[in-house]
């Protein structure tokens, strides 16, 4: 008798899809440490050059997200698509590291951010396969599976980052060792996935979004807060990471590791408080977390000594970790019934766009302040200026407190 694979058991977890998110995620963060070695140093770049080497990434991730599913659901095959995806991103990254030509190299870094969103979108598909099965009376539509799903993409981002260590010699050797973990999910995705009957579902139009706003104007809130809170990691994994680097001189697995102490505690964290939510509600958490993440932040760029920045860094991410989740699910209950998948995809799309704006508006900025104000503190100002804005939305929405308890029944 043939072997009942894991996946085709209903009341099993999808434990080799899960693993896989969680390394898929890993060269992520594991080579944001040394982006200064490389684009600065090796290719004589510049803090811009360094923060459109990260948005680029995410515009080619935001541009075909939609595509890798639709090619998915039509072929009815998300396993291969993510097998043959992980290999090309594994050569994608052995072009960053191979070549010598800054064009070359943000072409490369473009096609990689694709070849990722197809990996890691049809792996959180294939977990949404499984959930949406109404013959999987354990997982269907609890939520179960995509909460392991967040909680283990975001550890992957958040382990990934002290891995910027590697680099420390040879800033290389980080590209090269995602360019291998890749190669390795695809060879381990294309002979031992198995996809699970693929659950179609409804078609995201901006028709559809736009009926659900006149229903619901209430859920642009949560947006508000998903794209400043992704506007700000921008800031932090790129002119923040350089500012460690050059102004503090620390290497690149200390920089890892300061990156770590925001992501790790947000990615531990969004679990616990998106149960906490289903108690007190979405929107207190969405205050409370962002004004301790923005008062941190705001704080962390005047501080000049490692001990110092640490602590700091740590209460930004416990804020991250409070309100990340809540966010999300905000957007979700106040999502008129019938629309939300519309609501959820403008909510994913302007948190991707605040991260591809995040490190270049933040370069822009560091630039007019260095050219027009001659202060030692111009990068706490900078500083200020992304924690301010997460303040900012704390202080301008809380009076609509009442208003978002009732959108959100």
């Amino acid at each position: 008798m043939m072997k009942k694979n894991y996946f085709s058991d209903p009341n099993k977890v999808p434990l080799l899809h899960l693993f896989l998110i969680f390394f898929t995620m890993l060269p992520v963060t594991m080579i944001v440490p040394v982006f200064k070695d490389i684009i600065k140093d090796i290719h004589g770049g510049n803090n811009f050059m360094v923060s459109l080497f990260m948005s680029i990434a995410m515009l080619g991730s935001f541009l075909f997200s939609p595509i890798a599913g639709f090619f998915s659901d039509k072929f009815k095959n998300r396993r291969t698509f993510i097998s043959i995806f992980a290999i090309l991103d594994g050569i994608c990254f052995l072009i960053l590291g191979g070549t010598r030509e800054i064009t070359i190299l943000q072409f490369a870094r473009f096609f990689e951010g694709i070849c990722h969103i197809f990996v890691i979108g049809l792996l959180l598909s294939s977990i949404t396969d499984k959930e949406n099965d109404n013959s999987n009376p354990t997982h269907y539509k609890k939520g179960i599976l995509m909460g392991l799903a967040g909680m283990l993409l975001s550890l992957g981002v958040g382990i990934g980052s002290p891995l910027g260590i590697l680099g420390r010699q040879n800033p290389y050797i980080p590209i090269y060792t995602a360019s291998g973990i890749m190669f390795a999910i695809g060879i381990i995705s294309f002979i031992y996935l198995k996809d699970h009957p693929i659950h179609f579902h409804e078609k995201v139009t901006f028709a559809k979004w736009k009926k659900a706003l006149s229903q619901n104007k209430y859920f642009l809130i949560p947006y508000i807060y998903n794209f400043i809170d992704r506007f700000t990691v921008g800031f932090f994994v790129t002119t923040f990471n350089i500012h460690l680097r050059e102004s503090l001189s620390l290497n690149s697995g200390q920089v890892g590791f300061f990156l770590a102490a925001v992501l790790i505690p947000m990615s531990l964290l969004s679990y616990p408080f998106a149960r906490l939510s289903k108690k007190v509600g979405t929107f207190p958490l969405m205050l409370a977390g962002s004004f301790l993440y923005g008062v941190s932040l705001s704080i962390a760029g005047y501080l000049n000594h490692p001990k110092l920045i640490l602590p700091v860094l740590l209460l930004c991410g416990i804020g991250a970790g409070v309100m990340f989740v809540p966010s999300m699910m905000s957007a979700s209950l106040m999502a008129p019934k019938g629309y939300n998948a519309s609501v959820m995809s403008g909510f994913t799309g302007v948190g991707s766009i605040g991260f591809m704006l995040g490190p270049l508006v933040s370069v822009f900025l560091e630039n007019y302040l260095n050219t027009n104000i001659s202060s030692e503190h111009n990068f706490g100002f900078l500083s200020t200026f992304f924690g301010g804005l997460e303040v900012l939305v704390v202080l301008l929405t809380f009076p609509l407190y009442k208003k978002m308890k009732e959108a959100s029944k």
